[in-house]
């Protein structure tokens, strides 16, 4: 749980939303935006057939992932529009992962989105800053959009941070909006900070040790019985986790009576 300034979280959603896959294609799986927490920074992100879009804020929270449909996203969107200081809270409640939003007397919940899959954009934007680091020779190649590709970009500078293209050459391109934007806009002289510059701690893998056992927030693990489950958050010190069924509504389960019948887990590919 943590406290967040109703205009920050509406600038980070205003940033990520224009990233979305379109109607008619068969992407329904991602169709989602998804609100990550990290001790640090709450994320949101955004995916489209040829973009990401990652944009973050200050809090001081716990490590979660849950994927919002857009329609609950524009729901909670709006409802800022009256708020100041909201209180934030990931909870799960029979079976359900949800996201409360308080602000005095007030609340929204948002439940996560339960079809959506899990988009490895940690790692996607580790290939892309690795691609930087290559050398200068790729950021002389010309970058070429359209003018839908900078509509879905235009909300990232809205705090008045110049947006910048980086050509990473066969990767695609990287862009940037002050210290907390980050995106990337597949292969079709501001002197701002450098792009990826203090966001290792966002894009750290969230791994974590219970039992012997390596497990990461977000991630979808198969038992015995075939069973997928999501590891939503990271547990409290002294507390085992808890286990969501990607398979089955309502379902929610500590980790030990996921092993009593399944036996064990094998961490599935992203």
């Amino acid at each position: 749980m943590f406290t967040i300034q109703a205009r920050d979280l509406a600038a980070i959603l205003d940033q990520a939303a224009p990233h979305r896959f379109r109607p008619d294609d068969d992407a329904n799986d991602l169709d989602a935006l998804i609100l990550d927490c990290t001790p640090r920074h709450l994320h949101a992100v955004g995916c489209s057939d040829r973009t990401l879009a990652v944009a973050r804020t200050a809090v001081a929270g716990e490590a979660w992932t849950a994927p919002v449909g857009y329609d609950d996203a524009a729901a909670l969107r709006g409802w800022l529009e009256s708020s100041d200081t909201v209180t934030v809270e990931h909870v799960t409640s029979d079976g359900h992962q949800l996201l409360r939003f308080t602000e005095g007397v007030a609340q929204l919940t948002v439940p996560a989105a339960p079809h959506v899959g899990r988009l490895p954009w940690r790692a996607l934007l580790r290939l892309v800053l690795n691609a930087r680091d290559r050398g200068a020779e790729l950021h002389a190649r010309p970058v070429q959009l359209s003018a839908d590709d900078l509509s879905m970009w235009q909300n990232a500078g809205r705090s008045g941070n110049a947006i910048e293209f980086r050509s990473l050459g066969p990767v695609g391109t990287l862009v940037t909006a002050g210290p907390d934007f980050l995106g990337l806009q597949t292969p079709h002289g501001w002197d701002g900070p450098i792009p990826g510059e203090g966001w290792s701690s966002s894009l750290r893998t969230r791994r974590f040790v219970f039992a012997g056992q390596f497990l990461e927030v977000g991630a979808r693990y198969a038992d015995a019985t075939g069973t997928v489950w999501v590891v939503p958050a990271r547990p409290e010190p002294g507390k085992e986790p808890q286990l969501i069924s990607a398979d089955y509504a309502a379902v929610a389960l500590p980790i030990s009576q996921v092993l009593a019948v399944g036996k064990f887990l094998i961490r599935l590919p992203d």
